[in-house]
């Protein structure tokens, strides 16, 4: 269900698209304050508040920002839509879903920024996966379309402008059920399966490779490693070596720089959350930290040379942390956001 149509919101249209305006967005909020998301210049500087939501998603033109909508009030409304998009330069917020059925994540936009990937998870009691699923949004006619059912492992859209898509699903949503890669337009033609291990999940389209996580399970918690894979989802080879204790599930790939060299990722466990660079070439993965404190990876710019990070904000209110930007192979952090978190940028 689309609530409200973008018409106008600054998304690129069908008269062709504008030139991208480079942006930061993010989300304050303290323990007892609603959650605001705002946009400002990639530095920080002149920040202007959208509205309310969680998990900002900032297109690749700046020309909107997705947000989620449950969890960004201090109450548990759950009516209206559970998936907004804010016209970066300002204006109503349009509004798709519905959080009577499903609560939502955004996933990833196409390169046209006309298309929105999300996460939908059922609200309901029995079932979960069957009301759960991957849905994309247009938001050039309003119309949101359902991709496929089940329990969503990540989205990313290829980068060569075909609008086609890649996602990680399970039918379980158990988390040793088996999840595959499947692949489709944004219209949802040409649905195929494109793994069958049942242990393929989080995949990441690059410029010639799709990244995604091969899990081996395990007794307390899976183990990923990243491995690379053609785009007819034949695995070329494992990418990622590290080790990964029993407590934590190991490297997620989040977003690759414009020449595919080097890879963004998170690892992930219990009580754990840290940035890792990745160099695509040699395999090598290292730990990106500030002043020695862990911090979330967001973000790695079209060059390669920053990555934007979350710090201070793991397991708390967003205004306590910090929203920043550290050199991909380490060095002096730049303060972007001083109180904020849950960084998106198109730099």
């Amino acid at each position: 269900m689309a609530f409200v149509s973008l018409t106008g919101s600054g998304v690129a249209s069908a008269a062709g698209p504008e030139a991208p305006v480079q942006r930061l967005a993010y989300v304050t909020e303290t323990a007892t304050s609603t959650s605001k998301v705002w946009v400002a210049s990639p530095s920080g500087a002149e920040p202007r508040l959208l509205g309310t939501g969680v998990e900002p998603l900032l297109s690749p033109d700046g020309g909107a920002v997705a947000v989620a909508v449950f969890g960004s009030t201090t109450g548990n409304d759950q009516s209206g839509p559970s998936i907004g998009v804010y016209p970066a330069a300002g204006g109503p917020m349009a509004g798709y879903l519905s959080l009577e059925t499903a609560t939502a994540t955004p996933l990833a936009w196409s390169p046209d920024s006309r298309y929105l990937a999300v996460a939908r998870q059922s609200n309901g009691l029995g079932n979960i996966a069957a009301g759960s699923g991957l849905d994309v949004i247009d938001t050039q006619t309003g119309t949101a379309t359902q991709i496929s059912t089940g329990m969503v492992y990540g989205a990313s859209f290829a980068r060569d402008g075909s609008d086609r898509l890649v996602f990680g699903l399970s039918h379980s949503q158990s988390f040793t059920g088996p999840a595959n890669l499947y692949m489709s337009e944004a219209s949802g033609a040409g649905l195929q399966r494109i793994t069958s291990d049942g242990r393929s999940l989080y995949p990441l389209w690059g410029p010639s490779y799709i990244a995604f996580d091969h899990e081996r399970i395990r007794h307390l918690s899976p183990e990923y490693q990243i491995w690379l894979a053609s785009t007819s989802g034949v695995r070329v080879r494992k990418l990622t070596h590290i080790r990964v204790n029993s407590l934590s599930q190991g490297l997620v790939p989040l977003q690759f720089s414009a020449s595919g060299s080097r890879l963004l990722a998170e690892f992930e466990g219990q009580d754990t959350s840290a940035a890792y660079a990745v160099n695509v070439s040699s395999g090598r993965a290292r730990e990106l930290k500030v002043h020695g404190e862990m911090v979330q990876g967001v973000g790695i710019s079209s060059d390669g040379s920053a990555v934007l990070v979350n710090v201070g904000s793991f397991e708390e209110p967003p205004s306590h942390g910090r929203v920043e930007s550290i050199p991909f192979g380490g060095g002096r952090p730049t303060v972007l956001v001083a109180h904020g978190a849950q960084g998106s940028w198109n730099r």
